[in-house]
């Protein structure tokens, strides 16, 4: 979860439950994106209930996932990242302090290897990029893994290009805070009464140490999550859907924050990263 908002599971796809959650105030210094002036996270959810996730896809499904899956002629590809190489013009990389003011977050923790990049803890020093091209409405896909491990949470999702939080929303796409990566979570935030946090949402439970592949359809109508090429989650309330320009985050963060990520110990790896093998981003092919 990032600094400034709130994160839980909330629901399956057969039946979604609506949380509203009051924020804790802000964390300190960092954000979603080099230019913000507060971190992202503000707050977690207490301990809330959860209907699990349907069945995850079957091993076969999840070898053809490990390429883009053609997402047909509703959408046009609008770029390619196979990290081959970390392209400074296109993200910006975190200098602040950590999530929940735990932590640094620092450029030295960015790498590409093995045509992944790589965002990887070390004692008290992670970090995270933000990818630079903003957009409202779209399809983002990408294939990454979390190594297991104590004391640091993974955080994929679109933050809104003003900065704006809850006013402007945000879209959680794969958010693995247990030290077990045994459980992705996809969160909705959008503003409720007197500026407050609600959230809508639900989560895949599999083994997220390796690779699967994620991907959200953000339309005016609806927002769709899929893991490994299965649907599983819809939200269709237009009340909950933002309607401002996103861009996606990639964060490797460090607790603790409770009921969320537990504090690094004597267990917790010397080095550890969240990895993306590659990311696709579309528009709709027809504007609205």
């Amino acid at each position: 979860m990032l600094d400034g908002r709130v994160r839980a599971g909330a629901a399956a796809v057969c039946g979604a439950l609506v949380l509203a959650l009051a924020a804790c105030g802000s964390q300190g210094a960092g954000g979603g994106s080099p230019k913000s002036t507060g971190d992202l996270f503000s707050a977690l959810p207490g301990t809330v209930s959860a209907i699990p996730a349907p069945p995850s896809a079957s091993v076969d499904d999840k070898l053809r996932s490990a390429v883009p899956t053609d997402p047909g002629p509703e959408w046009k590809r609008v770029t390619t990242e196979d990290f081959d190489s970390f392209r400074t013009k296109a993200y910006g990389t975190y200098d602040s302090v950590g999530a929940f003011g735990n932590g640094l977050r620092r450029s030295s923790a960015i790498s590409v290897s093995n045509g992944a990049l790589n965002i990887t803890a070390r004692g008290n020093v992670s970090g995270g990029v933000a990818h630079k091209l903003d957009r409202t409405y779209g399809r983002w896909e990408f294939r990454a893994r979390t190594d297991l491990g104590r004391g640091f949470g993974s955080a994929i999702l679109l933050w809104p290009e003003s900065e704006r939080f809850p006013e402007d929303g945000e879209i959680d796409i794969m958010e693995v805070p247990s030290e077990t990566r045994d459980r992705a979570h996809f969160i909705v935030h959008f503003p409720g009464p007197n500026g407050s946090d609600k959230v809508y949402g639900s989560y895949a439970e599999d083994d997220f140490s390796q690779w699967h592949t994620f991907a959200v359809d953000w339309l005016p109508d609806r927002i769709v999550y899929y893991v490994d090429g299965v649907e599983r989650f819809r939200v269709t309330d237009k009340n909950i859907i933002p309607d401002k320009p996103m861009h996606l985050a990639m964060q490797f963060d460090q607790g603790p924050k409770k009921d969320w990520i537990p504090a690094p110990d004597a267990t917790t790896p010397e080095a550890f990263s969240l990895q993306v093998d590659w990311l696709r981003v579309y528009a709709p092919a027809s504007p609205f």
